[in-house]
């Protein structure tokens, strides 16, 4: 089976769980979303495929997001040494609130399957010369001085380049450690937004916020450490397209 047919029966797979709200199956629909983003584009998927998968990643991303800042105002709580019993309401609040507001989402209809095209590898080394051209750009830019919002663009092409990458191999390990610090990156201004925004634990907020902002310099820090290799490796790919 490629990775064009198991992406929809993934997913088809994954639905009953996803209408529930379960939390891992919420995650894997947004991973999936993103897989099918990288084929569509391949495949010049026509513009209503394109939206089906657009539509379902909207759909849960938000959810998506509170369950990752949930987990992370968890394990903070903990370093913070902060009593079991408010551990335990904490967590069957923000439950609760999590129950409330995926009852709110609406799910669109389980989008189609992605059909493979002719030529595809062909295809692929070409998306990957062309992104890593533009990516490196685009990285040199970010680690300049870019803003909250240019680190987060920078991220989500990233991802792109890495499924493109995996639809005939393996993603670079120089990228996979990128992401893993721009992910924290964004969990972690996704947990101060949501501190700002909502009355949660307000005897451990201002705590909580120095945490998370502590763990986006220290992300940020890291990525600037892991970029040469990075670079290097979308060099490698720019050449071999040459």
């Amino acid at each position: 089976m490629t990775s064009f047919a198991k992406t929809a029966k993934t997913l088809h797979k994954l639905w009953p769980a996803l209408e529930k709200g379960d939390v891992k199956a919420v995650h894997e629909a947004r991973k999936l979303t993103r897989k099918a983003q990288a084929q569509l584009r391949i495949a010049g998927a026509p513009k209503r495929t394109k939206r089906a998968w657009r539509d379902l990643r909207r759909a849960v991303a938000p959810v998506r997001d509170r369950d990752a800042s949930g987990q992370h105002l968890m394990a903070a709580l903990r370093d913070l040494g902060v009593p079991e019993q408010a551990l335990s309401t904490f967590g069957q609040e923000w439950a609760q609130a999590r129950e409330r507001i995926f009852a709110e989402v609406q799910l669109p209809p389980s989008p189609p399957p992605v059909k493979r095209p002719k030529h595809w590898k062909a295809r692929v080394q070409e998306a990957l010369c062309s992104d890593a051209q533009e990516l490196t750009r685009e990285g040199t830019e970010v680690l300049a001085g870019g803003s909250i919002e240019q680190w987060h663009e920078w991220r989500k092409h990233l991802k792109r380049y890495r499924y493109t990458a995996e639809l005939c191999g393996d993603a670079p390990e120089s990228l996979l450690q990128v992401l893993e610090q721009l992910g924290r990156m964004q969990d972690a201004q996704v947990v101060q937004d949501l501190l700002k925004r909502e009355d949660w634990i307000p005897q451990y907020r201002e705590a909580l916020l120095r945490r998370e902002e502590e763990a986006q310099r220290h992300a940020q820090a890291q990525v600037r450490t892991l970029w040469p290799a990075l670079r290097e490796s979308l060099q490698a790919q720019i050449s071999a397209a040459g």
